[in-house]
């Protein structure tokens, strides 16, 4: 089996993920695709890819969409998107991975500790203050995330999640989170990096898959169980503490 051909099949699975749980499809296809393309490249096929499945989920869960809590984490993601590209310039890497690792690994432990415990779904009214702030910080942790990684979504989900929307609605105002993330990332990337010949004929190459992939997703994700939506969301934000893990140290 050649590399391109192991790419068309990884790119399936990760429309699948992406389309059943929310997240998903860079955590897997950026690090294959950094294999044999160089960093712009792979952010830019990646970020096209996403966005297609995020623009294309969004017209059937626009009843499901939070619209309230979406409007603070685009206030939030708006200003982090800016924040990050300007982070992209002037602070290494490294220093971000480092931040990011420590500001997903706190958002994790809260997502965790919060389905461990017995809270109510719906927040007593001296608390909704804070966590509309919480929605406006949680957002620009995502926007930060998506310039600086490409991993726009976990905080938006984490954030959601905590606040016991149900999943539908929560892939839903993350996708439609994602539609405005990706886009101004990949307009900020075209900008300043241009678009290489090999970036349009591998986002040509990939697009079938990704597709498909998204169909498959779209029909599989009515049967999932709340648990599992979870179960599966925490795998993939465990993957992507370890991925981050394992790029500051070089591995």
């Amino acid at each position: 089996m050649t590399i391109s051909t192991l790419i068309i099949f990884v790119t399936f699975f990760a429309a699948f993920v992406q389309t059943t749980t929310g997240l998903g499809f860079g955590m897997i296809i950026a690090p294959v695709l950094l294999v044999i393309y160089p960093p712009v490249d792979a952010i830019q096929i990646t970020g096209a890819l996403t966005l297609l499945i995020a623009a294309v989920m969004t017209p059937f869960s626009l009843d499901k969409i939070v619209t309230r809590e979406l409007k603070r984490l685009a206030i939030g993601s708006g200003v982090g998107l800016i924040l990050g590209t300007v982070f992209v310039k002037f602070i290494p890497i490294p220093s971000i991975r480092i931040a990011a690792l420590i500001v997903l690994s706190y958002a994790f432990f809260r997502y965790v500790e919060s389905h461990l415990s017995s809270r109510r779904s719906i927040a007593a009214d001296h608390d909704r203050t804070e966590q509309h702030k919480g929605a406006v910080r949680y957002g620009l942790a995502s926007g930060v995330m998506g310039a600086t990684l490409a991993m726009p979504g976990p905080m938006a989900l984490i954030f959601l999640r905590n606040k016991r929307f149900i999943p539908e609605q929560v892939k839903a105002t993350v996708f439609a989170l994602m539609v405005g993330s990706y886009s101004t990332m990949l307009i900020l990337s075209m900008a300043v990096n241009g678009v290489s010949a090999d970036a349009w004929i591998g986002l040509k190459m990939y697009l079938i898959p990704t597709v498909v992939g998204l169909l498959a997703g779209f029909t599989m994700s009515k049967h999932i169980p709340t648990v599992l939506f979870d179960l599966l969301n925490t795998i993939l934000m465990l993957s992507a503490i370890l991925v981050l893990g394992a790029k500051i140290v070089g591995l």
